[in-house]
């Protein structure tokens, strides 16, 4: 199992903070065509090479300072591996289809009781449920509630019958409507997973607040007469949060540019670092109570898709300014959500470079199969991912590498 594929996918709390990260690992076994099934037969296999790729690369760069929630079937769990994880950072999953015996039972109580952290994934509430999973419930502190295989009634009364174990935080999978967050939230969940948090509630006057950090790099490069606009860009590009910000001054300031903006590089350029300086020292005052808070799950995925991007422009031998506008664009795609606004008003409103318009409007050119790419990662299609890799001339090895470097950014 020399070739993995690590995944991440944001858990948060009830106030859609993040909280955890749920790492999700494929091996493709030298096989782009494996189907999902066929990926998931040996997790126990999957779950050592996990162990070995979060030595490699740390924990710390995957997740940063929130946990790691990671699949484990029931071997797994039994064996000596389960003790390689440190126990404060990760939360192990036990699978759906793990069966519930004595021997299990007795393992995770141990854990437990040294301080490991349990989840069970997929639960689906029935009758059955309680009978099976008694004998574990007093050593797990989270239950997934997948909302798609479980009527909001039957979860309802399933919460009831649970209430003797006070110690349980309900976590609901497969969020994807305001609705569904609001009825899970009402019943008790704390913990919420789907796309709804990917494509957040859309709210007038949004702020996205740059970390202090980032503030404090820009500011200090801007300032330095030896700093040039290369090293400018690429801090930028580091911040999606503030190139989306950089774009609105740029709307907003009427700078009169006739040329579209292909880069964010060339949006540094006809700002200039006197005017830059002064909209970041703004921009932090303006923040002052709030920059140390954490950044959103899509800000960091418009981080993602922005150094994917550039690595696959890279991979597949394009020039520079190519690399520099399939970051740009990588930026720009999760725009509409950030900026609350249509992606076409975006584009119109803010010149922008006609490739990326055509990649990001019409799907069209090499920059919108870079893109496909992308999203296909980050909805874990291992097979479509390594099928339109393929179409567009990557290879598999190089793209595994990109993606993984791209998530430990």
């Amino acid at each position: 199992m020399d070739t993995i594929f690590i995944a991440r996918q944001p858990i948060v709390t009830d106030a859609k903070e993040l909280y955890a990260h749920e790492l999700l690992f494929r091996d493709f076994m030298n096989d782009p065509d494996i189907s999902d099934a066929e990926a998931l037969n040996d997790l126990y296999a999957t779950s050592r090479v996990a162990v070995n790729v979060l030595n490699q690369f740390g924990i710390n760069r995957l997740t940063g300072d929130k946990w790691a929630f990671i699949n484990a079937d029931a071997r797994f769990i039994l064996s000596d591996f389960v003790e390689m994880l440190p126990k404060d950072r990760f939360v192990i999953e036990i699978l759906e289809d793990v069966r519930i015996e004595k021997p299990l039972v007795e393992r995770v109580e141990e854990l437990r009781n040294r301080g490991f952290r349990f989840a069970v994934d997929d639960i689906v509430l029935e009758n059955g449920f309680l009978e099976e999973y008694a004998p574990i419930l007093p050593f797990v502190d989270i239950l997934k509630v997948d909302i798609r295989i479980n009527e909001a009634e039957s979860v309802e009364r399933m919460i009831r019958l649970l209430a003797r174990y006070s110690h349980l935080t309900y976590l609901a999978e497969k969020v994807e409507t305001l609705e569904e967050y609001e009825l899970y939230k009402g019943m008790g969940f704390t913990l919420f997973q789907g796309y709804f948090f990917a494509r957040p509630e859309i709210r007038k006057k949004r702020s996205l607040d740059p970390a202090r950090r980032t503030l404090l790099e820009l500011s200090g490069l801007l300032a330095d007469d030896a700093s040039d606009m290369a090293e400018i860009a690429a801090a930028f590009e580091r911040a999606p949060d503030l190139s989306l910000q950089l774009l609105q001054f740029l709307n907003s300031a009427h700078f009169g540019f006739s040329n579209p903006i292909r880069s964010i590089g060339h949006a540094v350029m006809i700002v200039g670092k006197t005017n830059l300086l002064t909209w970041l020292y703004l921009l932090a005052y303006a923040n002052i109570d709030t920059v140390e808070r954490e950044r959103s799950p899509l800000v960091a995925l418009a981080g993602f898709r922005s150094q994917l991007l550039r690595r696959i422009a890279k991979l597949h031998g394009d020039t520079r300014e190519v690399e520099d506008m399939a970051a740009f664009m990588g930026t720009l795609s999760l725009a509409e959500k950030l900026f609350e606004m249509p992606m076409a008003r975006i584009l119109e409103e803010t010149k922008i470079d006609e490739t990326i318009k055509m990649a990001l409007l019409e799907g069209y050119g090499s920059l919108a199969r870079y893109l496909e790419i992308v999203k296909a990662v980050e909805e874990f299609d291992a097979a479509g991912c390594m099928r339109k890799a393929k179409e567009v001339g990557l290879s598999t090895g190089g793209l595994e590498r990109a993606i993984l470097e791209s998530y430990a950014i």
